[in-house]
């Protein structure tokens, strides 16, 4: 046992009865952190044993790992899915399949992931985009399982802090088998901070890998049932907090160039709810919200707009469908310092898609939707109500977007295959055959 890693582990002990009154506080604003402290200990109950384990923070990466975990299920391995937060415990319970489970990762301690280690015994770990958690990387490679990490990025903002840590983080990068890195410039960036030249490898952005959509979705066929009514539905998905303001004052700009606007505005963050209705309303546009509606959701979303309201998206897991009736769409994170969200969700859909310049989260994606003309960057609401306006105005948009999209699609997938391959060469997956 190290020096460094036996320093962590005090730290870590110390902290906690520092942590408790932050987490008291938190819980006692959000119901979701009242829930979930066994697991947060390493009682994990009753989960399989001798599954594929894989941990994503939050929502944002178990959808990005979502492709790999449909190959992984079609190869009939039962999945143990992981995430730091309660909204990705939910989408993770989504994605683990018949047999599979979801849990809140313990606490970074020793004992504790040696608790959830002997629990579950995994046949490999698989950890996405950048979860370096000391103690759950030691104790699972102590434990002789296979660690691999897919989706690899190491953002602008976060290389610089790895640097100065970098004794610290360059036996944490050892321990992996591989790593898959999104591109060039992030597997360059963990080769900089020691991970051997020989276990990095480029594989691409696993949101590549994106199923079809569902055409047939329910949230898309209402807002398309709008669209047949005239109205031109725009998405504002992944939002944080100044966004909802502008979006909702780019559609007021639009409204006043003649264009018949439907708003609908998805907080990243359900919690904050209250505080984007607050915003929207302060945009021009009072909020309905989604959980609302009622059924037929056609009607409720055209008496929305008749009225001149936005909706408000309240429940998880429906975003990503209501892209599908989008005229235009925008990703949210992205007029604010947050670095971005997932870009390629709306575009699945062939959807006119926008952002604002903050997408260091995905620096590639951002560059070949923007150089292939299908993603377009803007600087603020103005920018957003003004491209949007010329867009609308071209009538082929839509037909050279959905094109564009689908051959993008069709050059960059291939990452989620890439892992399973790794995964079938470490011994953690069947040969398929």
């Amino acid at each position: 046992m190290t020096l460094p890693y036996l320093l962590y582990q005090m730290l870590g002990w110390l902290a906690l009865p520092l942590a408790a009154p932050v987490v008291a506080v938190r819980a006692a604003r959000d119901p979701r952190y009242r829930v979930g402290w066994g697991e947060r200990l390493g009682a994990w109950g009753n989960v399989p044993s001798g599954a594929v384990w894989v941990h994503g923070a939050s929502v944002g990466e178990m959808r990005a790992v979502a492709p790999l975990l449909a190959l992984l299920r079609d190869a009939g391995e039962p999945l143990m899915l992981s995430t730091t937060s309660p909204s990705g415990r939910d989408a993770a319970a989504a994605l683990a399949g018949p047999g599979g489970a979801a849990r809140l990762l313990p606490l970074d301690l020793a004992p504790l992931v040696r608790r959830v280690l002997q629990r579950c015994r995994p046949r490999a770990l698989v950890v996405v985009e950048t979860e370096l958690w000391p103690a759950l990387l030691t104790e699972t490679a102590r434990a002789g399982v296979p660690l691999l990490l897919v989706n690899g990025r190491i953002s602008d903002r976060a290389l610089p802090r790895y640097r100065r840590v970098r004794p610290w983080v360059r036996p944490l990068l050892g321990r992996f088998a591989a790593i898959h890195a999104q591109s060039e410039a992030d597997a360059e960036r963990f080769r900089q901070l020691g991970a051997a030249a020989d276990r990095v490898v480029v594989v691409g952005n696993l949101k590549y890998d994106l199923p079809a959509p569902d055409p047939s979705a329910v949230p898309a066929t209402a807002l398309r049932h709008a669209r047949a009514d005239g109205w031109r539905p725009l998405v504002a998905g992944s939002t944080h907090p100044g966004e909802e303001h502008a979006v909702a004052a780019a559609a007021a700009t639009l409204r006043g160039n003649g264009h018949r606007v439907g708003l609908v505005v998805a907080p990243r963050h359900l919690e904050r709810v209250e505080d984007a209705a607050r915003e929207v309303a302060s945009g021009g546009r009072p909020p309905v919200r989604w959980s609302t509606l009622g059924d037929p959701r056609e009607e409720g979303i055209l008496e929305a707009f008749r009225d001149g309201r936005a909706i408000l998206v309240d429940e998880y897991g429906v975003l990503g469908d209501l892209y599908g009736g989008a005229d235009a769409a925008f990703v949210g994170g992205t007029l604010v310092a947050v670095g971005g969200h997932n870009l390629l969700e709306p575009l699945n859909w062939g959807v006119v898609t926008l952002f604002g310049p903050h997408t260091e989260n995905s620096r590639e994606v951002r560059d070949a939707v923007v150089e292939r003309g299908v993603g377009f960057q803007i600087a603020d609401a103005a920018e957003l109500a003004t491209v949007v306006d010329r867009l609308w105005s071209q009538p082929d948009t839509a037909a050279t977007i959905a094109r564009g999209t689908r051959r993008l699609f069709a050059a960059s997938r291939g990452g989620a295959a890439r892992a399973l391959a790794e995964l079938r060469s470490l011994g953690a997956v069947g040969s398929g055959g």
